[in-house]
């Protein structure tokens, strides 16, 4: 089957060696695929759970180079066992109170120029 036929749909990866630094190689992770390009990159987005079973997307799409996959499928739910989301928390915001937020500096405006050419009189 062509990767094309995968466009827009849920899918399920499961990587190569090469990628164990960031995923485990004997797990399926959940992906939405958005595109395929020529020279053999896939183009994913992050999905996360929904209470009714259902998927939603949580990032930007990113390009991913296919010899880091080893296999992909489409996703079902009945088929895959331990399936796994590459969901990454974002930074957690640190709340300052309103008082303490330090105030912008006032920009300083350039003092006033002082021309330097004098006016000459016109030789007719």
């Amino acid at each position: 089957m062509s990767l094309l036929h995968l466009v827009h749909k849920n899918v399920v990866i499961k990587f190569a060696d090469a990628a164990r630094n960031q995923f485990n190689p004997e797990s399926f992770y959940a992906f939405r695929l958005i595109g395929v390009d020529a020279m053999g990159f896939l183009q994913l987005q992050d999905l996360k759970p929904e209470a009714d079973g259902a998927h939603e997307t949580v990032c930007q799409p990113y390009w991913l180079n296919k010899d880091f996959i080893r296999e992909i499928h489409e996703l079902d739910l009945a088929k895959v066992k331990d399936l796994q989301y590459n969901v990454q928390s974002s930074k957690p915001q640190i709340e300052v109170p309103v008082d303490q937020v330090p105030k912008p500096a006032k920009a300083k405006l350039p003092a006033k120029a002082k021309t330097v050419l004098k006016p000459k009189p016109i030789l007719n």
